[in-house]
């Protein structure tokens, strides 16, 4: 053989060896067992693939087994639900590779804080829920409170007014009071802070605000970490006499050990109405039904031609204005706009940390008359103090300006005027565009009033906390905490001398200026003891003194003839209308002591006690005991479960009770007194403005719950709770003979039950590198009903539709029960509902409201409610939702009985016409349950149960797109991060009755609040 042919016969060797050895080596398989670090379990359904080409891998099976072909030099992406995410190389000679993964810290088994310590979930014997920052994010709202709707079990929360910035009423686990406090604690790092609004309402001018500024809208929620609703009385009982409604703890955010980190937010929308809001005729519709309710009312009374009579006639409701018809929603309503900034710096090493941030937000109403903005910092540090040391401050500065509109039953207010009051053949301006009146012989102008009238408010918070701790030694820690909440508001309001606000009266101008001044301190000194005894047994022990202390300062004074509509400083007016002012305070102190044990991790036990004294009640009855117990058995921990743990992962059983209280809300309900103030022929008169009641006592809220907590595969998680909490000695305003001049006075009588289940399931639907999505569902069922009013009353009748019976939700209404529209003659009928003498109930139908009697009809109540979150990742995009429904609870529509039956209702007077008036009851055979349209005639009665609709509903309440820029486009910029996001809130709405929005007022009765706002966002957020 040539020496030629053997160098390439070699070369042909070699090259066939080499690619032999690709071949091998592109179809080599490796396997092995995926292990948990903690419980050296295997796990089920690990994601194994291969970094850069992530569109090859594998899961293991039931017995944590797998297989994969692999390459020399490729590296494994191993990830799973609550583990650290491996990167593992693939060996170069071993086929055999067993990974063991390490949990991930605080994904699964979350902190529970509760103020006095925090837990971890699995640890937690209570019944609380915890929602982390990254569930919250960029939904566009001012406060904090509208976040949590539908993201939590047993918590409703409700609004009063859709405006910005207007307080929330929010019940956890249904109302558990009649006249004391129903909303629960906020308690904000640690420190119970006031909430709701410093005004108590009133058309007077010391609350000219009408109760709409929410203190908590001070707060900026981009500032927050994570929030925790506590239910039952295993942590809420440490609170004492504060948290017989929940408590809601809000943690803020704090640095981390490394290099400064800044995060930049900016974000604008806008807004309209969330609901098409109570809608009405345009002016042909409008003047065609008008006409036939002319025809109707000449053929009732036999006139000769009633065509000719509603010719004659239409012109003095229905005239067709020489500019056209008015559309007043586009006069008095907009789009609204809003506008966000925040910036924030955060870092620190091991011994000190900082959070700090500042913010402006702007918000524009639906109104044009309705705004807020707010300025907001805060700064966070710790610090380390030698060895065994600690100090830390949290402090935080607000100032919020907000306008509002009226939503009483004033003429200026823009919701009623687009509902009702206007109607579109009233004007706005003459044909040189000056303002007139709306109709001939008057100045009403609803828009030339809501434009140079004003209600301002101004409030400046300032909330600081300091802390300092030692631990002198190993496990014992002594805690001293002081912090000081001060706030002043500011308002001020004014009308011109035209204005048809219903407040004001005469024809001058009026202006007024109130201001609220409110102080609270906080001291608390804590001993808390934590030890681990052999390994098994583990104590933790805290004991603790706090003093609170509040003082508030108010004055406000009215005046009138100022000399021009520009200088409307109250100083400028020549007349003092009215002016009162006064000063009041109260002192708390309390003793408190927690006692946790576990054993093994398997059995939980804990007790908790504390001691309240207040100034609000007598010394005799100042003094009141809350407590509770509780426990836990970790059954996924006993040796017995092993066999299943791979399927079921988590089994707990928990079960609590305990005591907490509620106090009166006048700060000297216990106290007979007289005021002062009065003229009595022109010397200061005095009148006896309360009775004594040195037997009025504290309000106890005994509260059960049970939960059961499963977790099967690490995907799926369900939580199961039951709970019954029983108010009793409730705060009752009992009447009493009106010769002792008074009608009633408050007194500890009655008792109230509130009983339900909560559900939670929570699924880890996928989970790689690229693409994660989990699901979380939640519903709460809630009964109430009320068990006793003063021990010898059964009921009593409260206003026009509401009555409080025994055995009966707190919210029920009592109306006359509508039975529709007779098809022959288009009249209203009524069931008559009397009991007849052998004690059956008499269902024979009547046109006469008169032989009808009321009935507890449906309540405000919902059978279930609750929402259903989505979150996805997917690579750089993530989108969140959150769906919420309510089903089974029913609202009063004040307004329609107004419209309908008022001295001056649509049928006989300027108003304009809801839509559903064109489904009215024309001709024998319709079906229909609006009665036939006749001018001058009412409709029905006012307590008729036609005014009582569905709040069924479903709402895209909150979602969020977000695009995160890849890291090879940002790091050029020298930007960590970078991404671009939509945000919007109240998107969608199918609700069963579509006249107003289904979140109604707590107590079910609407009447034309604004209505909350449907928000567009679109923002961006910068890291760098």
């Amino acid at each position: 053989m040539k020496t030629r042919e053997k160098v390439k016969l070699f070369f042909l060797f070699i090259f066939y060896c080499v690619i032999t050895q690709q071949v091998f080596a592109q179809k080599r398989t490796i396997s092995g067992t995926v292990t948990s670090a903690d419980e050296k379990e295997a796990l089920i359904g690990v994601s194994i693939t291969i970094k850069g080409n992530e569109a090859i891998g594998t899961i293991t099976d039931p017995e944590g087994k797998y297989s994969l072909q692999v390459e020399p030099d490729q590296t494994l992406i191993v990830s799973y639900i609550g583990m650290k995410t491996a990167e593992i190389r693939v060996p170069r000679k071993n086929s055999i590779l067993n990974i063991v993964l390490e949990p991930e810290s605080m994904n699964l088994d979350e902190v529970v804080v509760t103020g006095y310590g925090n837990f971890t979930k699995s640890s937690f014997t209570g019944s609380a829920n915890t929602l982390k920052a990254d569930m919250l994010k960029d939904i566009p709202v001012m406060s904090v409170e509208q976040k949590l709707q539908g993201m939590t079990t047993g918590v409703n929360i409700t609004s009063s007014s859709g405006q910005p910035g207007a307080n929330q009423n929010i019940r956890i686990r249904g109302m558990g009071s009649f006249n004391a406090s129903q909303e629960p604690l906020f308690v904000i790092d640690g420190v119970p802070v006031t909430s709701g609004s410093l005004s108590a309402g009133g058309s007077d001018a010391a609350y000219m605000n009408n109760s709409k500024t929410n203190i908590m809208s001070t707060l900026n929620p981009a500032d927050i970490e994570n929030i925790t609703v506590i239910k039952d009385a295993a942590a809420a009982s440490l609170y004492g006499s504060r948290a017989a409604n929940g408590v809601i703890l809000i943690t803020t955010k704090k640095g981390s050990a490394g290099r400064a980190q800044v995060t930049l937010n900016i974000s604008g929308g806008f807004s309209n109405a969330a609901v098409d809001f109570r809608p009405t005729l345009n002016g042909d519709q409008r003047r065609e039904l008008l006409y036939e309710g002319l025809v109707n009312y000449a053929i009732d009374q036999n006139m000769e031609s009633p065509t000719a009579y509603a010719d004659q006639e239409i012109g003095q409701y229905a005239y067709v204005p020489s500019m056209g018809y008015t559309d007043w929603r586009k006069e008095l309503l907009r789009t609204a706009t809003q506008q966000d900034y925040e910036a924030s710096v955060s870092g620190g090493n091991e011994r000190s940390t900082y959070y700090a941030s500042l913010g402006y937000n702007k918000q524009e109403g639906l109104a044009k008359n309705s705004s807020l903005d707010r300025y907001s910092a805060r700064l966070n540090l710790t610090q380390k103090v030698g060895k065994y040391g600690e100090v830390g401050a949290n402090m935080m500065f607000t100032q919020m300006n907000q306008e509002m509109n009226e939503e009483r039953g004033s003429a200026i207010n823009p919701f009623l005027c687009v509902a009702m009051t206007m109607n579109p053949s009233m004007t706005v301006r003459d044909e040189e565009g000056n303002y007139i009146g709306a109709y001939e012989g008057s100045t009403l102008n609803p828009l030339r009033d809501i434009m140079t009238d004003y209600n301002r408010v101004r409030m400046t918070r300032m909330f600081s906390t300091g802390y300092a701790s030692i631990e002198p030694l190993k496990g014992l820690k002594l805690k001293e905490t002081i912090s000081y909440d001060y706030t002043t508001q500011k308002d001020s309001r004014y009308y011109n001398p035209l204005s048809s606000a219903g407040p004001k009266s005469g024809s001058d101008a009026q202006t007024a200026k109130g201001f609220i001044e409110y102080g609270k301190f906080i001291s608390s000194t804590s001993l808390n003891y934590v030890r681990t005894f052999a390994y098994k047994h583990h104590l933790d022990v805290l004991a603790a003194y706090e003093i609170e202390s509040y003082q508030t300062d108010k004055a406000s004074g009215m005046k009138s003839k100022l000399p021009s509509d520009i200088l409307t400083e109250p100083d400028n007016a020549a007349v003092l209308n009215s002016f009162i002012s006064s000063t009041q305070d109260y002192r708390m102190i309390s003793y408190l002591s927690r006692l946790n044990y576990d054993y093994d991790d398997r059995y939980y036990l804990a007790g908790s006690f504390r001691r309240d004294g207040s100034s609000r009640l007598s010394p005799s009855n100042r003094w009141g005991n809350f407590w509770s117990v509780s426990g836990m058995w970790n059954i996924s921990n006993e040796a017995f479960m092993k066999p299943v743990k791979k399927v079921l992962n988590d089994l707990k059983i928990r079960a609590s009770y305990g005591v907490n209280g509620n106090q009166p809300g006048s700060l000297y309900g216990y106290m007979g007194l007289y005021s002062y103030g009065q003229n009595y022929m022109g010397a200061s008169g005095s009148y006896e403005s309360s009775q004594p009641n040195t037997n009025l006592g504290w309000e106890k809220n005994y509260n059960l719950n049970i939960g059961l907590d499963l977790a099967f595969i690490n995907r799926i998680f369900v939580s199961l709770e039951y709970y019954n909490r029983d108010t009793k000695d409730l705060l009752y305003n009992l009447p009493i003979s009106a010769t002792t001049g008074f009608t009633s006075y408050l007194a500890n009588v009655g008792q109230l039950n509130n009983k339900g289940v909560e559900f939670e399931l929570r699924t880890l639907n996928f989970a790689s590198n690229d693409f994660n999505w989990t699901t979380v569902f939640n519903l709460t069922h809630n009964k109430n009903k009320i068990v006793s009013l003063n021990g010898q009353l059964d009921q009593t009748i409260e206003g026009t539709w509401f009555i409080h019976k025994v055995g009966l939700p707190y919210h029920t209404f009592y109306v006359k029960e509508f039975a529709g529209v007779n098809t022959q003659n288009g009249k209203a009928e009524y069931y008559k509902n009397k009991v007849n003498e052998d004690g059956t109930i008499d269902r024979s139908l009547t046109t006469d409201p008169n032989e009808a009697e009321s009935i507890p009809f449906k309540s405000v109540n919902p059978k279930v409610s609750g929402g259903l979150t989505n979150i996805l990742n997917y690579k750089w995009l993530d989108l969140s939702f959150t769906l919420t429904y309510s089903l089974g609870g029913y609202s009063y529509d004040k307004l329609g009985t107004s419209i309908e039956n008022g001295t001056e209702s649509i049928y006989t007077s300027r108003y304009n016409l809801p839509v559903y008036a064109l489904e009215r009851w024309q001709q024998p055979g319709d079906q229909t349950d609006v009665p036939r349209f006749v001018f001058g005639e009412k409709a029905t009665v006012t307590n008729s149960s036609r005014y009582i609709h569905s709040t069924d509903h479903l709402r895209l309440k909150n979602l969020t797109l977000g695009f995160t820029l890849p890291d090879q486009w940002t790091s050029k910029a020298l930007i960590n991060k970078a991404r671009v996001y939509f945000s919007g809130s109240n998107l969608l709405t199918w609700a069963k009755w579509k006249q107003y929005d289904p979140e109604t007022p707590v107590n079910g009765e609407v009447y034309c609040e604004a209505p909350p706002m449907r928000t567009f966002s679109f923002g961006v957020q910068l890291t760098f």
